[in-house]
Parts: C-alpha cells; sequence; structure tokens
C-alpha cells in the first residue's frame, strides 16, 4: 500500500510547476456529457484556436456542433483573444493547475479548460477535474486546483515545453535580482556609487547626442537659407534663429498637450502594475505551505538582522 502511494506521489510531482499568467476560460459540464461528446470534441479541440478550424472538422463531429455550441459557449468560441480582465495567476504544470475563480465548484466536479498561453498565444483545450476547492478573500472569492483529465500527448507536451521554457526564465530573472539584492547589501555605498556613474554617463551622452543633433540642424539650415535667398551671414543667423525658436515653441507646445495625458497613463499603468505585483505576490504567498511560510519568514528576518549587524 505504501508503495502505490509513493508512486502516486511520484507521478503527481513529475511535471515542474510554475506560477504564470494566461488567459483562462472554464466551464462546469456534466460527467455524461463528458464522456458522451469526448470523441468529437477531441476531432475538433485541435481547431479551435483558429478562427476557420470549425470549418475543416469532419462531417460527423459537424451534426454535434451546435450542440457543444449551446452547451459550451465560451469555449468554442473562435475569436478567444487576448484580455486583460480573464489573465489570471496560476500555478501550472503538464499535469494539472490551480486557478482563482468565481464559482464554488466542487471535488470530482468535471470542467473543459481553455488555456491561451501568453507566451506564443497558443490555445489548449482539454478537460480538468476538480481536486480542492478553497474559500479566500481575494478578488475572486475561490481558489480550485484541478487534474487534467485525457489530455492529448500533443498538448501535453506543448505545455511541458511552455512550462520548461518559463521556469528557465524565471530561474534567471530571479538569479539577477538576487544578485542584485547582495550587491546593494553587501556593498552599498560601491553599488550606489556604480548606479550614480552610470546615471551620470548616460546623462552625459544624452546631451551630446542634444547637442550634435542641434548643430547639424543649424548648420544645414545656414546653408540653405544662403542658397535659397542669398542672404549676409548676420542676416542668416537671424532667421535661423527664428527658425528654430519656431520649431522649439511648437515643439514645447505639443509637449505640454501631450504630458498631462502621459502622467496620467503612467500613473494609471504605475497603479495597475503595483496592484498586479501585489496580487501575485499575495497568491504566491497563500500557495505556500505552513513550513515554507516558515522558512521565507525565518530567511527575512535572518537577513534583515545580519544586515543590521554586520551590514551597517
Amino acid at each position: 500500500m505504501d508503495k502505490i502511494n509513493v508512486t502516486k506521489n511520484k507521478n503527481r510531482r513529475v511535471f515542474f510547476r510554475i506560477y504564470d499568467e494566461v488567459n483562462l476560460f472554464y466551464q462546469k459540464i456534466d460527467e455524461k456529457l463528458l464522456t458522451e461528446l469526448q470523441p468529437v470534441f477531441d476531432n475538433i479541440s485541435s481547431t479551435l484556436s483558429s478562427p476557420t478550424g470549425l470549418e475543416k472538422v469532419s462531417q460527423d463531429s459537424a451534426l454535434l456542433l451546435p450542440r457543444l455550441e449551446k452547451n459550451l459557449p465560451d469555449i468554442m468560441a473562435p475569436d478567444f483573444q487576448s484580455n486583460e480582465s480573464e489573465t489570471r495567476n496560476v500555478n501550472i504544470s503538464a499535469s494539472g493547475m490551480a486557478f482563482d475563480c468565481e464559482d464554488a465548484l466542487e471535488e470530482g466536479d468535471c470542467l473543459v479548460i481553455k488555456i491561451l498561453l501568453a507566451s506564443g498565444m497558443t490555445a489548449i483545450v482539454t478537460y480538468g477535474k476538480v481536486v480542492y476547492c478553497k474559500s479566500i478573500g481575494s478578488q475572486y472569492p475561490y481558489f480550485v486546483g484541478t487534474h487534467f483529465i485525457n489530455m492529448k500527448d500533443e498538448d501535453r507536451e506543448l505545455l511541458a515545453a511552455h512550462v520548461a521554457k518559463k521556469r528557465s526564465q524565471q530561474i534567471r530573472v530571479r538569479g539577477l535580482i538576487l544578485a542584485a539584492v547582495i550587491a546593494f547589501i553587501a556593498a552599498p555605498d560601491v553599488a550606489f556609487g556604480l548606479l550614480f556613474e552610470l546615471v551620470h554617463f548616460l546623462f552625459e551622452h544624452l546631451l551630446e547626442i542634444i547637442h550634435l543633433t542641434f548643430e547639424f540642424i543649424e548648420s544645414n539650415l545656414d546653408h540653405l537659407i544662403e542658397h535659397l535667398f542669398h542672404t549676409d551671414l548676420h542676416q542668416t543667423q537671424v532667421i535661423v534663429f527664428y527658425v528654430i525658436a519656431s520649431f522649439a515653441v511648437y515643439g514645447l507646445y505639443r509637449l505640454l498637450r501631450v504630458l498631462p495625458s502621459f502622467y496620467r497613463r503612467c500613473k494609471d499603468n504605475l497603479l495597475a502594475a503595483c496592484a498586479h505585483q501585489k496580487a501575485s505576490w499575495l497568491y504566491y504567498w497563500r500557495e505556500q505551505s505552513l513550513v515554507n511560510k516558515l522558512k521565507l519568514a525565518v530567511i527575512g528576518v535572518a537577513v534583515i538582522t545580519g544586515y543590521i549587524f554586520f551590514g551597517m
């Protein structure tokens, strides 16, 4: 009996799991409907992501399309496009996933799930069985874990490749962030000095580029005006000054027109990014076990204590 449980646990964790963002549609269906329509659904599921995919199904499958479209309107929609309101934080692997949802599902419920992977814009349609449903206090009232069932091999391979690629990207990003944090904690003076020098270097070269651009425009205007109007040096300089001043005033006017809307857009994007990042962190924290939460808390306290006693 113990060997069977160990084997089940190994099979359950054979795929890597990552935290990701996907566009997600799901719909609860009767298990009898799943069994009855599974052959037809398998025939058309690979074409659902294509706008003309439903035109390519077999004649037998086409007879049951109206029933599928009636029972699964969101899943069968051919124009499945990315929508920010549908993007959710998920914990996903090639064997299942957990996500926030609006519905109180029960263990054993069958779902039809349509996933749009953010990288590559690839749609995957499969079945899932609810493993657990927890009540949480967040934007979505429930947190659901599902296990994929009857997933096609090509879809599973595609999802496994996506998870592996995303996992390697996350490891690299976390490594860079960790290295930057360690550098700032270990040698804050050196780190801030290098950062200041980098900003000064970029600002200095930006001013140099602006100066060279201005000189280039002024020189070409001088030659153009002298050639067109046959003016002397003083007249040419006066005309060039007023031409450049006119363009500068117009550019400043356009900038003042655009600046308020640009500020509001940046502010809204920043607030949305902060809210989204906060939701992602809360989602990650909620997914951790009590032991992992204690480990993270102990590591945080140890880092802060070590920095106070040895770094300051």
